[in-house]
C-alpha cells in the first residue's frame, strides 16, 4: 500500500512548529494581538492534526490492515 501519511505528518508538525516559533514572535513584537492569537491557534491546530493523523495511521495499520 502506497501512502503519503509520513509526509503529511511531517509537514503538519514542521509547519505548526514554524508558525509557533516565528509568526507568534513577530506578531507579539508588532503588538498585533489578534494575529498573534490566530497564529497560535493555527500552529497548535497543525501540530495536533499531525499527531492525530500519525496515531490514526498507527491504529489503522495495527488493527484494521491485516
Amino acid at each position: 500500500m502506497i501512502t503519503f501519511n509520513n509526509y503529511t505528518v511531517m509537514l503538519l508538525l514542521i509547519s505548526g512548529l514554524l508558525v509557533l516559533v516565528f509568526d507568534v514572535k513577530i506578531y507579539a513584537k508588532a503588538n498585533m494581538l489578534k494575529e498573534k492569537r490566530g497564529a497560535f491557534i493555527v500552529g497548535w491546530f497543525n501540530i495536533s492534526l499531525g499527531v492525530l493523523s500519525f496515531l490514526g495511521y498507527l491504529v489503522y495499520e495495527r488493527w484494521f490492515w491485516k
